[in-house]
């Protein structure tokens, strides 16, 4: 039995998960017409996130993702695109509908602005430390939606298709991509939430730019997501 089927998902995401003319307009987009169609993204049932609803049986209720954004709040953020904030975890229900899920797939922009991990003393609320912020983030998300089951991504590497030799680097400025996963494992566990933990080695999934996932990008981190929803234990 299907138990996910007819459920509205909501997604906290960045630009990895957004897609024009479904993300929030004021939101900053990467998926636009044009990379859209560079990517081979031809509508929104070709994301990670539409063959993982798709498969399921579910519905998309909000696509919460923004180009660029942070769990932290970095401190030349003047406005509240980062995941900790008040605005993004409020708005993951719409029209009077609170979402049955919200995949919570955000990290990788505080990996690449090489956010701290693990707070010193003093820090353990400090919302520019990515730990506490996505513990945070977790917080405010079952607050205001509490009846949501949360799952939370670990964070994953990519392929440039253009380039076989390329392969996203694991440690970046000291802090490997692996920390953050282990941090948002040990948030998911203390908040009681799903863990989807779709972090792998080389090789990753195929992007158009190093990052970015183009169609086939986005067929294989759906099949990691699959993978792990289909193990039984949810």
């Amino acid at each position: 039995m299907n138990k996910y089927k007819n459920k509205y998902f909501s997604i906290m995401g960045d630009s990895i998960s957004t897609y024009e003319g479904v993300s929030p307009s004021w939101y900053n987009t990467f998926y636009t017409a044009e990379r859209k169609c560079e990517a081979d993204l031809l509508s929104p049932e070709d994301t990670w996130w539409g063959i993982v609803i798709g498969t399921l049986g579910g519905k998309l209720l909000v696509d919460n993702a923004w180009s660029g954004s942070l769990v932290t709040k970095h401190p030349q953020c003047e406005i509240e695109s980062y995941g900790a904030s008040d605005a993004r975890t409020a708005f993951l229900g719409e029209n009077g509908l609170s979402p049955d899920i919200v995949m919570v797939y955000i990290g990788t922009n505080d990996w690449g602005w090489n956010m701290p991990i693990d707070p010193e003393k003093g820090e353990e609320n400090d919302i520019g430390v990515f730990k506490p912020a996505y513990r945070i983030m977790l917080e405010k998300i079952r607050k205001n939606y509490p009846y949501t089951e949360i799952w939370c991504f670990t964070l994953t590497n990519s392929d440039r298709m253009s380039d076989a030799n390329f392969s996203l680097p694991y440690t970046k400025n000291g802090r490997p991509l692996s920390a953050y996963c282990r941090a948002i494992r040990e948030c998911a566990a203390e908040k009681g939430c799903k863990l989807i933990d779709i972090y792998r080695s080389a090789p990753g999934y195929e992007s158009m730019d190093n990052l970015h996932p183009n169609k086939k990008g986005m067929r294989e981190i759906a099949a990691l997501v699959l993978a792990e929803v289909m193990k039984g234990e949810f």
